[in-house]
C-alpha cells in the first residue's frame, strides 16, 4: 500500500492499562486440532504435538572485555545447531560452530547463555511506510476493493477512505520504528525513517540511516506509473508518468515499485506496462497481487522478487498474491508490513497471518523454515544486503534477534512468538533492546532506559539525535500501543480472515479452502483460489488443464 499509519509507543507513565493483555485470542492463530498451535498437547493421530514450553532465559555466564559469545540454539543458515555464535568488537559474526573455543576473540568476550530459546538473524521488514504513523487501523467492516485506487480515491465508483497523513514528526516515526524493534527487527524497507533505530535501507536523503550497511539505498516507489491521482487504466499504457529504468536503477538501487495491487484488470495492467522495463534481477515488487502464471513467469525468468503483504492484501481485497504459484515457479518471497492501517504493527504479527494462511487456505504449502526465511533471509537477498546481514554467518553484521522458544521449536519459535518472547536485539553487536541484565553486560555508548513489557523488565537503547524514549511515548501515546501482549489481539487489527461478499463463510466441510467454490467444482479444492475481477468467470488456469494455477505443479504446461 501507500500511505502508513500510526504507531504507538505508550508509556508506562500514562498507566499500566494502556498495555493490560486482554483475554481475546489472536484471531488469525489456528485453533487447536491442527497440531500446529494452541494448548500444548497432542492433538491425535498423524499429528504432531506441539513443541511449545516453558519461557526461555538467558543469563551471563562471563563478564569479558570485547566481543560477544552466544550459547544456545542456533538457526544457522545450514539449519538449526547447538552451538554458538562469536561477535567481534566490531559487531561481526566471525563464528558460528558448535563451538567457537577455538577462534581468536573467544577468551576476551562476554559470555550469554540461553536455555528454552533461539538465536536468530534479526527481522528484516520487507515494506512499510514508516512515515505514515500517525493514525490507528482503518475500521471499514466487511468492505472490500478491486484497486487500492477505489479505497484511496474511489476510483472505479468504489468508497473511499480517510488514510493516515504523511508524518514529518521525527519522534513518531521513531515510535514505528522502535514498534518494530520490540517485535525483533533490525531493519526495514520503509519510506521514511531516523537515525539510531532500524537500518533504514530506503532512506534516500541520509545513507548514514543505513546503520553502517555499504551500497547503495533501496528505491521505494509507491507510484511507479506516476497514478497519485487514482488513475486506472484497462488497456495501453498511458499513465501520467511512468518511471524509467535509468532512475529506478540508478548507481546500482535494487528498485522496490508498488505494482498490481488489486484483483482487477487494471491492476494487471500495471504489470503488463511496466514489465519490459522495470522487472529485473534487482526488482523487488511489492505487493504484486492482481497476477497470472504468465505475470509471475517473467518475474521468474527475470529473477525479481516479491514482499508479500498478505494483512494488508487481506484487510482490504480480501486476497493476496498468489504465494503458493509463486513458490512453484521459483521467486524469491520477503515479508512486509505495509502499514498500521490496514497492515501488521510488527513483523511477528505479520508472520502470525502468514502462517495462518498457511495452515487454513495454503494446504501448508510452506514449511516453517521457508516462512522464517521471508522475515530473514529471503528478505535480505530482495534488498540486496545478503551479504551484509539476514542470516547467522561469518564474515556477516551481527543483526541478531534471541526469541524465547516457548511458543515451539526452532523456526516455529520466531513464527509464534510475541513481543515478550523477545529477549534481546542486537544490531551490528550492539543491543536496541533486551532483557535489562543482558542489555546492562553488554554495554553500549547509548543511554539505555527501562520499558516494562508484559510485565518483564526490559531496555531500549534509543540513539536518536535530540529524541529520547520518553518523547516517543509522549509522541505515541495517543496513537496505537506499542505492543501487545501473547494472548490478544492487538485493538481493530486488520483481517487476516479472508472475505469478499462471493466468500463470506471461511472454510467448511464442502468448501476446504474457503474461496467460495465447492470442492467438487474447484480447479484447486486445498488451496485458496477464488475467482478474480482480472480472471473473468472462472478460476485462473493460464494453460487451460483443468488445474488452476495456484496448485499447478507445471502452471504454463497442459497436463
Amino acid at each position: 500500500m501507500q500511505r502508513v499509519v500510526s504507531i504507538a509507543l505508550v508509556s508506562l507513565a500514562l498507566g499500566s492499562a494502556l498495555f493490560a493483555c486482554s483475554s481475546t485470542p489472536r484471531a488469525e492463530l489456528p485453533a487447536d486440532g491442527t497440531g500446529t498451535g494452541g494448548d500444548d498437547d497432542d492433538d491425535g493421530p498423524g499429528t504432531d504435538p506441539e513443541q511449545g514450553g516453558e519461557p526461555g532465559a538467558c543469563s551471563v555466564t562471563s563478564k569479558g572485555s570485547s566481543g560477544v559469545v552466544l550459547k544456545g540454539r542456533v538457526l544457522a543458515p545450514e539449519g538449526p545447531i547447538d552451538g554458538e555464535v562469536l561477535v567481534d568488537a566490531n559487531g561481526t559474526i566471525t563464528c558460528v560452530d558448535a563451538s567457537c573455543s577455538s577462534s581468536a576473540g573467544y577468551k576476551d568476550a562476554t559470555v550469554i547463555a540461553c536455555t528454552g530459546s533461539v538465536i536468530s538473524a534479526g527481522l528484516i521488514n520487507g515494506h512499510d511506510h514508516t512515515d505514515y504513523a500517525s493514525a490507528s487501523p482503518i475500521v471499514h467492516g466487511t468492505t472490500r476493493w478491486n484497486h487500492r485506487h477505489g479505497w484511496r480515491t474511489g476510483a472505479g465508483g468504489e468508497k473511499e477512505v480517510r488514510s493516515p497523513r504523511r508524518s514529518e514528526d521525527t519522534k513518531v516515526i521513531a515510535a514505528a520504528e522502535l514498534r518494530f524493534v520490540l517485535g525483533g527487527a533490525t531493519s526495514v524497507n520503509g519510506s521514511g525513517g531516523v537515525p539510531g533505530l532500524l537500518r533504514n535501507l530506503a532512506n534516500y536523503q541520509d545513507k548514514s540511516q543505513l546503520e553502517g550497511l555499504t551500497g547503495p539505498t533501496v528505491f521505494f516507489d509507491t507510484f511507479p506509473l506516476g497514478d497519485s491521482n487514482g488513475t486506472m487504466i484497462t488497456n495501453g499504457c498511458s499513465y501520467p508518468s511512468t518511471r524509467s529504468a535509468g532512475s529506478a536503477f540508478a548507481s546500482g538501487a535494487i528498485y522496490s515499485p508498488h505494482i498490481s495491487e488489486g484483483l482487477n484488470d487494471a491492476a494487471q495492467n500495471e504489470f503488463t506496462c511496466l514489465k519490459s522495463t522495470l522487472i529485473r534481477e534487482k526488482t523487488a515488487i511489492i505487493h504484486a497481487v492482481g497476477l497470472d502464471a504468465n505475470d509471475v513467469d517473467v518475474i521468474a525468468k527475470a529473477k525479481a522478487k516479491v514482499v508479500w503483504s498478505p494483512r494488508t492484501n487481506i484487510d482490504l481485497y480480501g486476497n493476496t498474491a498468489p504465494v503458493t504459484l509463486l513458490k512453484t515457479m521459483g521467486v524469491t518471497i520477503a515479508l512486509g508490513t505495509d502499514w498500521l492501517a490496514s497492515g501488521s504493527m510488527n513483523v511477528l504479527r505479520e508472520l502470525a497471518c502468514a502462517d495462518s494462511l498457511n495452515e487454513k487456505y495454503f494446504d501448508k504449502a510452506f514449511d516453517d523454515k521457508a516462512l522464517f526465511e521471508m522475515a530473514t533471509t529471503n528478505a535480505a537477498v530482495a534488498l540486496g544486503i545478503e551479504s551484509q546481514v539476514g542470516s547467522l554467518a561469518p564474515g556477516l553484521l551481527a543483526d541478531i534477534t534471541i526469541f524465547s522458544a516457548a511458543a515451539g521449536k526452532d523456526y516455529r519459535a520466531v513464527i509464534g512468538a510475541g513481543v515478550e518472547d523477545v529477549l534481546l536485539v542486537l544490531r551490528g553487536g550492539k543491543p536496541l533492546y533486551g532483557e535489562a541484565s543482558l542489555v546492562d553486560a553488554l554495554g553500549t555508548g547509548t543511554t539505555c532506559a527501562a520499558l516494562d513489557v508484559c510485565k518483564t523488565e526490559k531496555k531500549v537503547c534509543v540513539d536518536t539525535p535530540g529524541v529520547t524514549l520518553a518523547d516517543i511515548q509522549t509522541a505515541a501515546a495517543s496513537i496505537y500501543p506499542l505492543f501487545y501482549c501473547k494472548g490478544e489481539t492487538p485493538k481493530d487489527e486488520p483481517s487476516c480472515v479472508p472475505y469478499r461478499d462471493t466468500y463470506p463463510n471461511g472454510t467448511s466441510a464442502t468448501d476446504r479452502d474457503g474461496d467460495g467454490i465447492p470442492d467438487a467444482d474447484d480447479n484447486c479444492p486445498s488451496i485458496f483460489n477464488p475467482t478474480r475481477a482480472l480472471d473473468g468467470a472462472n478460476q485462473s488456469d493460464v494453460d487451460g488443464d483443468g488445474v488452476g494455477d495456484a496448485c499447478d505443479a507445471k502452471p504454463l504446461v497442459a497436463n
